[in-house]
């Protein structure tokens, strides 16, 4: 796939646009999301939801990974670590490939506040779908 057929992709997928989630940079190996805040998305505390937290990693470290890869990607696990609460402005979500075979990856994601204050942070393995032509040139 093209880098541009996989932006188009995600410009289409309706959760992403559910979440309100604004692409701010797609580049090969430079992904950068945008979340605005929402009430419908806060917590009964007033915060920003942890799955919103953990979606927002997801959709980051997979659109890095396939800006880089260019095959499509499905995850196997993910783990997200809060660090601090978020209640209003923006956030703004950033991945890097930490290892990468030819069918699994490791992928690190970080959020920050509006002031680049860490908010959250994870890890997600991920499975390389490679179509039945990438497997044959191997």
């Amino acid at each position: 796939m093209q880098l541009e057929e996989i932006v188009k992709e995600f410009e289409k997928c309706p959760f992403l646009h559910h979440l309100g989630l604004e692409v701010l940079c797609f580049e090969e190996g430079n992904v950068q999301i945008k979340l605005s805040m929402r009430t419908d998305l806060l917590n009964t505390n007033g915060t920003l939801h942890g799955g919103v937290y953990a979606s927002v990693l997801d959709f980051v470290q997979s659109m890095h990974l396939r800006s880089v890869t260019k095959t499509r990607c499905v995850t196997a696990s993910s783990t997200v670590h809060y660090t601090a609460p978020v209640t209003a402005g923006a956030i703004i979500a950033t991945a890097e490939i930490l290892s990468r075979g030819h069918k699994t990856a490791f992928v690190e994601g970080t959020i920050k506040d509006e002031q680049g204050k860490l908010v959250a942070k994870g890890t997600g393995t991920f499975k390389l779908l490679r179509s039945a032509d990438e497997e044959a040139e191997r």
